[in-house]
């Protein structure tokens, strides 16, 4: 509001007119980056982290081949692509003891922007909010629909999206709520420990204030 009246008359609605395009255009930028870095991560061919390979682009104009999933995820009884999704949509995907580790050990990796490599075994409740959970896991799930997926740039699509990451935050939320203790037990044990898992815990970070739900930071 101060801006607004020292640079714009008081009008909130000119500042929004004068920045508005300029916001929009880069924040869709900055959103296409971080889906580029959650493929890198959990689904690239190169990733000691990824929950399935042979999914994007890169790797396929390389070699043309079905998706393969990891094979600590297998042993759980979980085979196909379709059934990783199933997963990451779940309410009980924290019981999944390879899932929930690979999703750890790709958000310790530091490979993710900004991020920073963890020395330490973590938990998803001190990694990330409830909020960053969902939009992780709905990006990975909307990724698996099928090979070289690629979201449509339309409006509908971006309501619907909206609307599919809000029941993703309930269904995190829930999980958490209901497994969140058993999954880290499970991971300290060592259970579902694939490449590069770490040793010990962190303390969790203090809370983020944000317009989302505050149950889900």
């Amino acid at each position: 509001m101060d801006c607004a009246t020292d640079n714009y008359n008081g009008s909130v609605q000119r500042m929004a007119e004068k920045w508005g395009k300029s916001v929009k255009s880069k924040a869709n930028l900055a959103r296409a980056n971080q889906l580029r870095f959650f493929k890198q991560v959990w689904l690239s061919n190169s990733s000691p982290h990824a929950l399935v390979i042979n999914v994007i682009a890169a790797d396929l104009d390389k070699k043309e081949a079905p998706m393969k999933v990891h094979p600590d995820i297998v042993k759980t009884g979980v085979l196909t692509a379709a059934e990783v999704r199933k997963c990451l949509k779940s309410e009980e995907m924290y019981l999944n003891p390879a899932m929930y580790n690979l999703l750890c050990c790709g958000l310790e990796s530091g490979k993710l922007k900004n991020g920073k490599k963890l020395l330490t075994r973590s938990s998803l409740r001190c990694l990330v909010t409830v909020a960053h959970e969902a939009h992780i896991r709905l990006e990975l799930y909307l990724a698996l629909k099928r090979q070289r997926y690629h979201k449509k740039p339309n409006t509908t699509h971006a309501k619907t999206r909206i609307q599919m990451w809000e029941s993703f935050c309930d269904i995190v939320f829930n999980d958490r709520e209901r497994n969140a203790e058993t999954a880290e037990q499970a991971r300290l044990a060592g259970i579902g420990v694939g490449n590069e898992d770490n040793a010990e815990t962190v303390k969790e970070p203090e809370p983020v204030k944000s317009l989302c739900k505050k149950k889900y930071w």
